[in-house]
């Protein structure tokens, strides 16, 4: 469980730090560097939740 919250936060510095770069340099380059920071940021969020609850979940439900 602590794993999954140090991820998470590790998560969020990715989404500061590209939006950060993104809106500082302005320029075609930056924005790539937006949106595909952003999406590299939901992909791990969804992974990290797979790997961390949704096996749980599925053993509960039997």
């Amino acid at each position: 469980m602590k794993k999954y919250f140090l991820i998470r936060i590790l998560v969020v510095f990715l989404y500061i730090a590209v939006l950060w770069y993104g809106l500082k340099v302005q320029t075609n380059v930056g924005y790539i560097v937006i949106a595909v920071g952003m999406i590299l940021g939901l992909v791990i969020n969804y992974i990290n939740y797979r790997v961390n609850f949704k096996g749980r979940m599925d053993q509960n439900k039997k």
